[in-house]
């Protein structure tokens, strides 16, 4: 497949009724992807259409809310994976430590 230059990750927790939506966008050298950068809101507007579609799929779907992005980025105090307080955020105990690492 050709390198893609971006990605929307859609996550719902295991832990509470909610999701968020984000975006990825890849850089590349040659064929092999060297770097990813998160983009949390707002987004490039090349992805907030996908992201939006995304969104209302999951509401529609599986009934949960979107966490806001300020809550999102609330410090908890536990550890996640390599993240300790106060680094650890509520987006890193309800989702995930690495977003920006995807299959």
């Amino acid at each position: 497949m050709p390198p893609i230059p971006w990605a929307i990750v859609g996550c719902m927790s295991i832990l509470a009724p909610v999701f968020t939506v984000y975006g990825i966008s890849f850089e590349y050298q040659g064929r092999k992807q060297s770097k990813a950068q998160l983009h949390l809101d707002p987004l490039p507007e090349a992805m907030t259409e996908t992201a939006r579609l995304i969104a209302r799929e999951l509401e529609a779907r599986y009934n949960v809310s979107e966490l806001p992005r300020d809550v999102a980025a609330t410090p908890v105090p536990v550890i996640v994976d390599w993240t300790r307080p106060p680094q650890t955020t509520l987006f890193d105990a309800l989702f995930d430590s690495e977003p920006t690492t995807v299959p």
